[in-house]
């Protein structure tokens, strides 16, 4: 058990979940059916070797991930192995939001008639309120909305990649901040999510819709799609 005081520990999580890339790298290690080496990270975060170990380091630290060396039946230096440490041993800050993300979720399903129309009107909403909306007789082009929704979802930590498909736009969510969530209250969590991400067009004038949104394409991956006018 980190001897390490609270303040200090907790002061570690929140730099440690501060960038994408080291979210990104403990879903993946969360997702993992055993210990991944840096090698086969660095392929799916697409980043240098050197880079992703230095995030694994500084996840190591805050306690969100552990370490340990192979185990080789043949000559040659072990590699290191990481895994994402167990969710109990984990800051109690950040699974305290995912059990009140629990909580209402839950309590939703259990007492709203739809919940999936109750959950998408409300990130609507919301999602209205996280956009700046255009000046008077203003038209964003599609361009310009698509990169404010980006943008929007970078900021929540999504991870987006957007790719257009003739018309359509393609955004992959690579770091769901409520996957796990999501997994078990999908039609309230994800829901939500298009409730956003729809509100968030709407406010930037309608040149672009959104048509959908498919969870769990990959196991760490959603897919929005967009249509434009133009």
């Amino acid at each position: 058990m980190s001897t390490q005081p609270v303040s200090g520990r907790s002061e570690l999580t929140y730099r440690a979940l501060a960038d994408p890339n080291r979210r990104h790298l403990l879903r993946l290690l969360d997702d993992a059916d055993g210990p991944l080496e840096v090698d086969t990270l660095s392929g799916r975060v697409g980043l240098h070797p050197n880079t992703v170990r230095e995030h694994l380091e500084l996840l190591s630290q805050a306690g969100l991930v552990t370490r340990s060396p192979e185990k080789r039946t043949r000559p040659g230096r072990p590699k290191t192995l990481y895994e994402a440490a167990p969710r109990q041993t984990r800051s109690p800050g950040s699974e305290g939001y995912r059990f009140l993300a629990e909580l209402l979720a839950s309590f939703i399903e259990a007492t709203v008639e739809d919940p999936a129309s109750a959950a998408e009107e409300a990130g609507r909403v919301w999602g209205r309120y996280m956009v700046d909306r255009p000046a008077p007789f203003l038209q964003p082009s599609s361009l310009h909305v698509v990169e404010q929704i980006v943008t929007a979802l970078a900021a929540l930590g999504f991870a987006p990649e957007e790719r257009q498909k003739e018309k359509r736009i393609l955004i992959s969510l690579h770091d769901c901040p409520f996957r796990g969530v999501a997994r078990s209250h999908g039609a309230v969590v994800c829901s939500v999510h298009l409730g956003i991400l729809r509100g968030m067009a709407e406010e930037l004038g309608g040149s672009v819709s959104v048509d959908d949104l498919q969870p769990f394409v990959e196991p760490s991956l959603c897919v929005a799609t967009l249509s434009t006018g133009e």
